[in-house]
């Protein structure tokens, strides 16, 4: 930045009354330092909300106005100069390039330290690992459970992580049956995908899964004090299986590790690539900051293979984190200008107008779902029974409601703005926020927003609506107690933090894939060109949008089709 036009008003500072309590406890040159202070608390409050807590300060892309145009070299040499490292309970930290609020440098330094009493260190390094990098990746867990009680499993969207954890439980149980094991995830949508993997692996084999249970991590702390109210309690757990730890936020994993015993061992799943939680610390991210200098590549295991996409969809996501960026947008121009069949397009707009085609695909994908609901609304008995899984009476038409649903996703960086979520939701309901669901049109997608565990409904779980007026209902897919997939009819007012799902934000969308993918990518960061943009394009700056973009890239199965707006 080197433009006073980039710097903002002080009567404008969002973030007044967070100073003030700073600079009534702590004691420094305001006049010197104030204005340098007000950017640190801006930046860590701005990145937070995106889920970026521990900020390397040359490694972000500030896309708002600061006091002081000299970031971060000034900001930098403010919390060095200025005493404030040095203050007892100070409430931010810096080490070195890197700065954060204490709260998360604190956790992250208390959970680092749990996790890594879980490794034995020298017996790994004693041994000759050699066999490590021979081994099969289930011998290779196994071996590594031989001197460690953690194990890290780290890999891209269809890389076989999913598959790879089935199998697992499957080779433990065939040497001891009697293990506790407890699976989990962040999410709902998340911990469904194990659960519906699991319920495969059972229909196939005659092994005792009893002694197995899944649940979001949400569902197991919430259960923990129950007596007999759950299958297996965490405390009870031999091992715990944790996916899509991108996801996971330090805070429930400190609750986790407070319950489950000492004897534990742990497999955490996830990509480090992917978002991290939102306004919240992802433990999963920092560790993978730096591991080829930490003590956690030792048990760490690694998926290349990638199995879910191929073709330029894979080449892209690939390229996304690669050092040398031009070659990310060399394949971008490469695909703007093929005449070749390629699985991805891309559509540059210069028109804050959503594009036609778009508009008429996002009609056409709401209609289909419309027609459909419409059959199975017309069965009227099914309103009237209570009837707890629909797909033991119109298995035909409730399967063929989530096969279109599922068909295609629509992804937005943001809920609001231009060509957000709720650009898409103008165009099918016509109507502001707050909904009212009661009235609108049958076959529009939903999502529940908060977990309900009486309900065995999850935060990020998608429905569709059903019936009208008086037989208005919610279709979910969900799990019941005894981890079944069923289909079921939920009432409205049972169940009221529901929103449309017509279109979602890339960070609801994890844990998702689909056939056909939609990105709406709009530069949504007001970024600037800079000297380094590649022939017209700026798709990102820095990690998180990188992550934003990757994430989105790589929902998609067979076809991608990017709309961005220049």
């Amino acid at each position: 930045m080197n433009s006073n036009n980039f710097l903002v008003k002080k009567e404008n500072y969002k973030y007044q009354h967070i100073y003030d309590v700073f600079s009534d406890f702590y004691k420094f040159d305001e006049a010197k330092y104030g204005d340098l202070l007000k950017d640190i608390i801006r930046v860590l409050i701005e990145f937070e909300k995106k889920g970026e807590t521990v900020i390397n300060v040359d490694k972000v892309q500030i896309d708002f106005e600061l006091f002081n145009d000299d970031w971060p070299d000034q900001h930098i040499k403010c919390l060095n100069e200025s005493g404030i490292n040095s203050l007892i309970n100070s409430p931010i930290v810096n080490n070195g390039r890197k700065i954060s609020w204490s709260k998360w440098a604190t956790k992250l330094d208390r959970i680092t330290k749990i996790l890594l009493k879980k490794i034995r260190i020298k017996d790994i390094a004693s041994e000759n690992l050699k066999y490590i990098k021979k081994a099969n990746n289930i011998d290779l867990i196994n071996y590594i459970f031989t001197y460690s009680n953690l194990v890290l499993l780290q890999g891209g969207p269809g890389t076989g992580k999913t598959t790879l954890i089935i199998n697992l439980i499957f080779s433990f149980l065939k040497i001891k049956s009697n293990l506790n094991i407890g699976l989990s995830a962040p999410t709902g949508k998340a911990t469904a995908r194990i659960k519906e993997a699991l319920n495969y692996k059972l229909d196939q084999s005659n092994i005792n899964f009893d002694k197995v249970d899944c649940q979001t991590l949400h569902s197991w702390i919430f259960k923990s004090n129950w007596i007999g109210k759950s299958k297996l309690a965490l405390k009870d757990l031999d091992l715990l299986i944790i996916d899509e730890c991108s996801m996971m936020s330090i805070d429930i994993l400190e609750e986790v590790l407070e319950i489950i015993s000492n004897d534990c061992k742990i497999l955490l799943v996830g990509d480090a690539n992917q978002l991290p939680p939102v306004n919240n610390c992802s433990i999963w991210n920092n560790i993978f900051e730096d591991i080829n200098n930490s003590t956690f590549r030792f048990c760490t295991v690694t998926l290349n293979k990638i199995y879910r996409n191929n073709g330029d969809i894979q080449k892209l996501s690939k390229l996304i984190f690669h050092k040398d960026k031009s070659l990310f947008y060399n394949k971008i121009n490469e695909i703007i200008k093929s005449k070749n069949i390629s699985n991805v397009s891309i559509d540059i707009r210069n028109s804050k107008l959503l594009p036609k085609k778009l508009q008429e695909r996002v009609i056409s994908y709401v209609d289909n779902l419309k027609e459909k609901t419409h059959k199975l609304s017309s069965k009227n008995y099914i309103f009237k029974r209570d009837i707890n899984n629909l797909i033991n009476y119109e298995k035909d038409l409730v399967l063929d409601i989530f096969s279109a649903l599922n068909s295609q996703l629509i992804l937005c960086p943001r809920n609001t703005g231009t060509w957000s979520v709720k650009d898409i939701n103008s165009i099918i309901i016509k109507e502001n926020d707050p909904y009212d669901f009661n009235t609108l049109e049958e076959g529009i997608p939903i999502m529940c927003i908060e977990n309900n565990y009486e309900l065995g409904i999850s935060n990020g779980d998608i429905g569709v609506l059903i019936g009208r007026s008086n037989t208005r209902r919610f279709l979910f897919r969900k799990f019941n107690k005894e981890n079944e997939l069923i289909f079921s009819l939920i009432e409205p007012y049972k169940l009221e933090k529901i929103v449309p799902a017509i279109a979602l934000t890339i960070h609801k969308s994890q844990g998702s894939e689909s056939e056909n993918v939609i990105i709406l990518w709009n530069n949504v960061h007001k970024i600037k060109k800079q000297k380094n943009s590649f022939k017209g394009f700026n798709f990102f700056q820095d990690n998180y949008q990188k992550r934003l973009l990757y994430t989105g890239i790589t929902r998609a199965k067979k076809n991608l089709d990017i709309f961005y707006l220049d």
